[in-house]
């Protein structure tokens, strides 16, 4: 039987032990701390190693609109995804939440959302950079959900309407260098990415500062379809988790500054879950449920 990603469900594939072939919706600028071409290309050569491991092929398939994902996901045509940790949110009742895992980039699973500027240019509240410019990496969603929080918190317009201009750039370290050389007035960023950059150039930490900073968050979540047999959900995780034993899997998450994928406890995510019910609230507040607020898809459910 021939199969084609995204129109051949999980109850034709899954007869015997392990089908031929499972299907990976990834968001397209998940991994916004590199570049998108490069942790594309890496990322497809990780999961088919990864499925390969279980005698598995795979099928990578990259969606641009979390809505037709999460559709996908729904009718069974997707086995495991790799999303923002706001769009697992959004579509946990199709997965398997027992089994959840996300990418480590230093010592810690948790990183923090930074908001930057230039000490030069002395601002102190986050009100003094309404009609100015910011930089902020593309696919950086939880990162503008935050950003939005912290304006509407103030009385303030979300940041589409608060800023003058918004510099979307192709990672967070662009972020930086953009803000360190006068190009935008501020910039959205990570506490890894910050700090990597000032051990890098230690002229950042001399010329930049943090305005704000959020509570712990876990960027990425990589998850199975809740539908997939048990027996494979806990095959896969076991091979993610020992992935970076392997000499080309380690090369290849290096490639987007990465250690190795971790298994999450479900404690772990509560402070993400909690800033991204504050964000829903809020929008309740508002009046209305399709603001220009940020998204992967542009919806808000």
């Amino acid at each position: 039987m021939s199969t084609h990603a995204g129109t051949t469900p999980l109850s034709e594939r899954y007869q015997g032990d392990i089908p031929d072939i499972g299907y990976f919706g990834r968001m397209e600028k998940v991994l916004y701390s590199a570049d998108a071409k490069d942790t594309t290309i890496a990322t497809n050569v990780l999961i088919k190693e990864i499925f390969g491991q279980i005698g598995m092929k795979s099928e990578i398939k990259l969606y641009v609109d979390v809505e037709k994902l999460k559709q996908d996901l729904s009718n069974n045509y997707i086995d495991a995804v790799f999303i923002d940790i706001f769009d697992y949110f959004k579509m946990e009742h199709l997965l398997n939440t027992d089994y959840i895992h996300t990418v480590l980039f230093s010592p810690n699973i948790h990183q923090k959302i930074l908001l930057i500027t230039r000490k030069k240019d002395h601002i102190s509240k986050v009100e003094e950079l309404r009609g100015k410019s910011i930089s902020i990496p593309s696919g950086h969603f939880h990162g503008n959900y935050y950003l939005d929080i912290e304006l509407l918190k103030r009385g303030l317009p979300q940041s589409a309407n608060f800023f003058a201009h918004i510099e979307e750039v192709n990672d967070i370290n662009t972020a930086v260098i953009d803000l360190f050389f006068g190009k935008t007035d501020c910039a959205l960023v990570t506490d890894v990415t910050y700090e990597l950059a000032a051990e890098l150039n230690k002229q950042i930490p001399k010329n930049l500062e943090i305005l704000l900073s959020s509570v712990n968050i876990v960027p990425q979540i990589i998850a199975m379809n809740k539908n997939i047999p048990i027996s494979i959900t806990q095959e896969v995780s076991s091979h993610l988790t020992k992935a970076n034993e392997n000499p080309r899997i380690k090369n290849l998450l290096s490639l987007f500054q990465a250690k190795k994928f971790v298994k999450l406890k479900k404690s772990q995510i509560l402070e993400s879950r909690r800033l991204f019910s504050e964000y829903q609230a809020m929008m309740k507040l508002l009046g209305s449920r399709k603001h220009d607020y940020p998204s992967s898809s542009g919806d808000a459910n």
